[in-house]
């Protein structure tokens, strides 16, 4: 039974051409969609973990206006959690991952006071990742075993596979990650945790996509038969 899922929500700016409407009307529609996607969750008690792909390290390298666009609706709908009680009612902790600081000051304040909002809550875990990338992450898990082995905390026959995924932003695998607008990679989302990841690919871009078709890839897994390589 399906118990953790990944989505690459794609597709934003080529719905805004497609569709003649501003980026930021595209943006915003996305935003509301990711929301959205997070309470169509509540309807499968067994998933209990969500990760979403919300902005990757490469995109802080985009325009400033766009840049400044993306945060300002970051800074709003961030609010929105210390302002409701959605998640305390549904027992929602939200995670913020990926390379943090090199996000705005206010946006890094936003997203501590949405943790420590949230931080109580564990009936599902959803994470959102934010300035991320996956080889950034494998290098900076890295880097705190090589940081724990030198303080004498580990030795060198601990590390396995198991025991380097803790040191991971996201230290379990998605069973499916789903990703819109028919495009067909992962584009750095989580590859360490990924390797055997049912993955799903709807041609609808990331604000077309609507609770049927989440229902639909969630059957989808259901039918697949998984051998994890025996």
């Amino acid at each position: 039974m399906l118990s953790s899922i990944g989505f690459i929500p794609d597709g934003n700016r080529r719905f805004a051409r497609e569709h003649k409407v501003s980026i930021v009307e595209a943006y915003a529609l996305g935003t509301e969609k990711a929301w959205q996607a997070i309470d169509w969750l509540r309807e499968y008690p067994s998933i209990k973990s969500g990760v979403f792909y919300t902005l990757s390290l490469k995109n802080l390298a985009r325009k400033k206006h766009e840049l400044s666009l993306l945060f300002g609706i970051f800074e709003k709908e961030l609010k929105k959690v210390t302002d409701s009680d959605y998640f305390e009612r549904n027992g929602m902790q939200l995670k913020f991952i990926g390379r943090l600081d090199e996000l705005p000051e206010k946006i890094r304040a936003r997203i501590k006071e949405a943790e420590d909002t949230t931080a109580d809550y564990s009936k599902k875990i959803i994470y959102l990742a934010l300035g991320y990338d996956g080889q950034a992450e494998i290098v900076d898990a890295a880097k705190q075993v090589a940081l724990d082995y030198k303080a004498g905390r580990i030795e060198l026959q601990d590390i396995d596979e198991k025991s380097f995924m803790k040191y991971l932003y996201v230290p379990k695998e998605p069973e499916m990650i789903i990703r819109t607008s028919g495009e067909q990679r992962l584009s750095g989302f989580l590859p360490y945790q990924s390797t055997y990841s049912e993955l799903y690919f709807c041609e609808k871009y990331w604000p077309e996509f609507e609770q049927s078709d989440l229902a639909k890839a969630v059957r989808d897994y259901g039918q697949r038969k998984k051998n994890f390589g025996k």
